[in-house]
């Protein structure tokens, strides 16, 4: 969606961190002169038929679904600022390392051929380049050389210093940019290089040079890994390739936040690598700029919208009458105008909003500064009858409404179905507590005699993820060590149709898992779901373990899940990873039973005389009740009438209890000493006295 709030264009402000280097013949042979370029002069900055841009990376790139958010790739961002006469192919992919890319089936020898004349491909990589012990192998590479030199174009022709089975060549940064550089030019194409984004790894107010992909020795290898982003940028000189220094770029912006803002609104919260909205969205900015810059597809950009909601829009699916749900939005803003101000959000009827999840309106307001701000807005769908609702959630600044907005849409239902309803954990590395959705509660996980190690990037659905792990050092199954999770129905009954989770053995093949479900708290009686030890691929999720199931839990009742992890080979060290366990099903709704006390006992009465009012031949009249227990009384309450005088109607009653009118009182507690008054409004038309005894129950009726 194009969306016009700020226009970007303007000044250029990536002066130091744009390079295009000329000299060199367009076949990637050496150049024999190399100059710094405002513009390129080397590559066409427009073609007549629509043109791709490939991107190659890899998780800080990559595509994520909805459900992943906040994370997002700073590739998915790219399309947005480009008209339909440009076309974003993103395929960057989670743990890619620039020689594991390379070498992978599903990746460079099958994007190679999809690469036309004319196209753009955007190079990154680094991230993974850094790997060592079991994983150098697959994906690490130096910055130059593994035997320490920084001369990119001799690192060729001797045994690789680590992995001697293996030229030099095939564990070199510099080595797998240039054969990157020569193939797409080859196909007629045009490289363009982007350093890597920072890690958020600050010492004192500035990115260490680790974090800036300047590496020391890793893992008692000999020789430091050396400089990625120097490497590139010898790439882009010799070869006079087009040069982004996103590195510097997002250097800026993480310094310019500090490390604990940074934290809060540019990365995720389980790591200090992977963005968030806000900063994807940043960090294709500047792409975007620097490509500006020299000159490339310039005619093609066009002005975006700078607020951007995660997830874009919210669907409820069905809701019980009178069953309000809430569901969380992330707000990310940047260049807004003017600099300092308030945006006013507004939603339609049947859904209310809130900033801390406490205080609900039809309207909230954000104040901001600097033109940018981050903010989590709560949504509630409160379905007031049987039927369809839809509407927008809209934005402002002042007078100007904003284009942004988000789609709502949920049903209510009568209470004679059932909800969706599931409980889920481990979505965000160790977080133990549930997210929860429907009829349902749940009980953060419980971490029993296990020991969690560090977390792991791994792969959940071909996205990098963050995930928790547990060492697993018992050579058989010990029932003393285990994960548990609990998930309780509400008033009415749970039926479980589905238990899954994403697990696998980490640091090794050799951990194994048996899961199991139990409707006791002891966890007597229990089920196991897997009819053998649970097997897996080292550091894979080969696919979502899914088991249907048919478990029925009664009202106010909890059904408990297990993982028992164990080390089969009898090693030690060995951990199992975990992500998203969860149980699904349908859940009802009852009425909760009536639950009353009588409290007369606690309460003084003082009743007011009666007045007679000639013109709507009414008496009135009024009770104040003091709270004289000496302690805080909770309600709500309801001041029953009992004896009225035949003939005499209390008009303003809520209700009948045994026979007797009564007057509900709505307040929930009532403090020691404190008083409320409840007014009384009577028909007498034959003017008889009015007599009667009181009766106060508190609890639930």
């Amino acid at each position: 969606m194009r969306r016009l709030l700020s226009t970007w264009f303007g000044t250029l402000v990536l002066a130091s961190g744009l390079m295009a280097c000329g000299g060199g013949a367009g076949d990637g042979s050496p150049a024999s002169n190399t100059k710094l370029l405002s513009t390129m002069d080397s590559v066409a900055s427009d073609v007549s038929t629509v043109p791709t841009i490939h991107m190659l990376g890899d998780s800080t790139m990559t595509a994520y679904t909805e459900d992943r958010r906040p994370q997002m790739g700073w590739g998915e961002a790219m399309p947005q600022f480009f008209d339909a006469g440009v076309k974003v192919d993103n395929w960057a992919l989670g743990g890619r390392s620039s020689r594991s890319f390379y070498y992978e089936a599903t990746r460079w020898p099958a994007i190679l051929p999809k690469i036309s004349a004319g196209d753009y491909v955007i190079i990154q990589f680094a991230h993974n380049d850094q790997k060592s012990g079991g994983d150098y192998a697959q994906f690490g590479t130096y910055a130059f050389c593994s035997d320490g030199s920084t001369d990119g174009e001799a690192c060729v022709g001797r045994p690789d210093k680590v992995d001697p089975t293996v030229d030099i060549s095939e564990h070199s940064y510099y080595q797998f940019l240039k054969k990157y550089v020569q193939q797409v030019r080859a196909r007629g194409a045009n490289p363009i290089l982007m350093s890597p984004i920072v890690r958020k790894y600050f010492s004192g107010t500035t990115i260490t040079p680790q974090g800036q992909h300047n590496v020391g020795i890793t893992g008692g290898e000999t020789y430091a890994r050396g400089d990625y982003v120097a490497a590139m940028k010898a790439v882009a000189t010799r070869y006079a390739v087009p040069f982004v220094d996103i590195t510097a770029e997002t250097r800026k912006i993480v310094e310019s936040y500090g490390n604990a803002a940074a934290t809060a609104n540019l990365y995720i919260a389980a790591d200090s690598t992977h963005p968030q909205v806000l900063f994807a969205n940043l960090i294709a900015k500047r792409a975007v700029e620097g490509m500006r810059g020299l000159n490339i597809l310039a005619g093609h950009m066009v002005p975006v919208t700078s607020l951007i909601p995660s997830p874009g829009s919210l669907d409820w699916s069905t809701r019980y009458v009178g069953m309000a749900t809430t569901k969380t939005v992330t707000l990310s803003a940047f260049d807004l105008a003017p600099a300092q101000g308030t945006m006013t959000i507004s939603s339609p009827a049947s859904f209310e909003l809130s900033l801390d999840n406490t205080i609900w309106s039809r309207s909230v307001t954000v104040d901001y500064t600097n033109g940018a701000f981050t903010q989590a807005l709560y949504v509630r769908f409160t379905p007031g009858e049987a039927r369809v609702y839809s509407g927008n959630v809209s934005f402002a600044i002042g007078a100007a409404v904003l284009p942004t907005t988000i789609a709502v849409h949920g049903e209510g239902v009568s209470a004679a179905g059932g909800i969706a309803s599931y409980a889920s954990w481990f979505k965000a590395g160790f977080a133990l507590a549930p997210a929860t959705d429907g009829l349902v509660t749940a009980d953060d996980a419980v971490v029993h005699g296990l020991v969690p190690s560090t977390a792991k990037v791994i792969a959940v659905d071909g996205q990098d993820t963050t995930v928790a792990r547990y060492v697993a050092n018992s050579p058989t199954r010990d029932n003393n060590q285990y994960l548990q999770f609990a998930v309780r129905s509400g008033t009415g009954t749970l039926s479980v149709d589905t238990i899954s989770a994403y697990l696998t053995s980490s640091g090794g093949s050799t951990v194994v898992a048996d899961i199991e479900y139990s409707l006791n708290p002891d966890f007597s009686g229990s089920t196991r779901l897997n009819t053998s030890p649970l097997s897996f691929v080292k550091d894979t999720f080969t696919a979502k373990l899914s088991y249907p199931v048919v478990v029925q839990v009664p009202p106010a009742a909890t059904v408990y899940v297990r993982v028992y992890p164990w080390n089969s080979a009898g090693v030690t060290g060995k951990t199992l990873a975990v992500y998203g366990v969860t149980v699904s099903g349908t859940a009802t709704s009852e009425p909760p039973a009536p639950s009353f006390v009588d409290a007369t006992s606690s309460f003084s009465l003082l009743r007011s005389g009666l007045a007679w009012n000639r013109i709507t031949n009414k008496y009135s009249a009024s009770i104040t009740l003091t709270n004289s227990s000496g302690a805080t009384l909770t309600g709500p309450f309801q001041l029953v009438f009992n004896n009225l005088t035949t003939g005499v109607t209390l008009d303003n009653a809520t209700g009948i209890r045994d026979g007797a009118p009564y007057i509900g009182m709505t307040a929930t507690s009532i403090a020691a000493g404190a008083s409320f008054t409840v007014p009384l409004v009577y028909s007498n038309p034959n003017k008889a006295p009015i007599g009667y005894t009181n009766n106060i129950y508190s609890g639930t009726f």
